[in-house]
């Protein structure tokens, strides 16, 4: 696979998980406040990690994908040393980007393998 390809699908895959984050968390700060708003953010490293490596797995393939999850990491880490955080956020929040990232890659891999079949995606 082309280099050129796998970096446009990790820079896609970031910027649209980077989307989804953001509006799971101006949602949390919309609804909530407290801890609340930090589970919240959870959900939206999750999801944005979902999102941002089955684009990338579809866009080249799934171990173009991983580096979704792992520069989303590397961002969160930053975060955490932003400011305060509850004691559970930095372990949830792994878990998450875990569990987002395998999430993506099957769900992205059983898409491709479908259409490679010439089933209809539904």
């Amino acid at each position: 696979m082309a280099v050129g390809r796998r970096i446009v699908a990790v820079v896609g895959g970031v910027v649209a998980a980077g989307v989804v984050v953001a509006l799971v968390e101006a949602t949390g700060h919309a609804l909530g406040s407290g801890e609340v708003v930090f589970a919240i953010v959870v959900l939206g490293y999750l999801l944005g990690a979902l999102v941002g490596t089955g684009i990338a797995a579809m866009i080249a393939d799934r171990r173009a994908a991983i580096a979704v999850p792992v520069l989303l990491a590397a961002l969160a880490a930053a975060n955490l040393f932003a400011f305060a955080h509850p004691v559970w956020f930095a372990p949830t929040a792994a878990v998450a980007l875990v569990l987002g990232w395998g999430c993506g890659s099957s769900l992205s891999h059983r898409w491709s393998r479908r259409e490679q079949r010439g089933r209809p995606v539904q």
